[in-house]
């Protein structure tokens, strides 16, 4: 996902993917800049690539993996809560040995200690950790996670 195009200055790192709920994630070598450019946003907000502190890949844990799991609860308590909602149950219960995780994100940290935490999703559904799409996901978040490092190394430079 990493270095899709390149159109004279501009890279795209992270090409947009809207049922995903990707982003669209361009660097401009020449002025120094990098963009992200949010869906139905048409323009992206820039920042300098000298303002970039840190890059991490993240992964956002499911539903049901925090707190003691629902299939935990004890006689008529579980069972009224599997009557109410199954689904749930049977969620929390498939989630809590930690072999899934909700999806994958980068979060950008900037120089300016009063800006939050840039977040970018780069898979926005559930993964089952291991697996073959799991390891494609954290592969290509790696590499544009290399794009910002070498955004960061770059601007350290200067």
């Amino acid at each position: 996902m990493s270095e899709i195009s390149n159109n004279d200055d501009i890279r795209t790192i992270l090409l947009p993917s809207a049922p995903f709920g990707i982003p669209e994630v361009t660097a401009n070598d020449a002025e120094g800049t990098w963009g992200l450019r949010r869906l139905g946003v048409p323009h992206p907000d820039v920042y300098a690539m000298a303002d970039i502190v840190s890059c991490t890949v993240r992964e956002l844990e499911c539903e049901g993996t925090a707190g003691p799991a629902v299939g935990e609860a004890r006689g008529m308590e579980l069972l009224g809560e599997v009557l109410k909602n199954p689904g749930k149950v049977a969620r929390a219960n498939k989630y809590k040995g930690g072999a899934y995780c909700g999806g994958v994100y980068l979060e950008v940290t900037l120089r300016d200690p009063t800006a939050d935490k840039l977040i970018i999703p780069v898979w926005g559904r559930e993964l089952k950790r291991g697996s073959m799409a799991y390891r494609q996901v954290i592969e290509s978040a790696e590499t544009v996670k290399a794009a910002f490092d070498e955004m960061i190394e770059g601007g350290s430079r200067g």
